[in-house]
């Protein structure tokens, strides 16, 4: 799970231009692409840097399950989400 959320973070760009913006890559894998676009569907613009925040958290932890997370920057829900989906894949 570790090493799959490591490789996401990849796909993530941040832009210091105009404050901190935090925007997916075009390479995007498809599936990383579709669970960032329901993402901000339900929890709406400012979730991008919540998924952010939750793969840096995951990526970092060696029980990701457990891991303290900062629910000023991430939701539980969201992060909780995002567990499911790296779990999903196998990882």
């Amino acid at each position: 799970m570790q090493h799959l959320a490591a490789i996401f973070l990849e796909h993530f760009e941040i832009d210091f231009t105009q404050g901190v913006a935090v925007r997916l890559a075009g390479d995007a894998p498809e599936d990383l692409a579709e669970f960032v676009a329901h993402i901000y569907e339900v929890y709406g613009p400012n979730s991008l840097v919540c998924v952010y925040e939750a793969l840096n958290v995951a990526a970092d932890s060696d029980m990701p399950h457990l891991a303290e997370v900062d629910e000023k920057v991430c939701p539980l829900d969201i992060y909780y989400i995002l567990i499911d989906f790296l779990s999903a894949r196998g990882s």
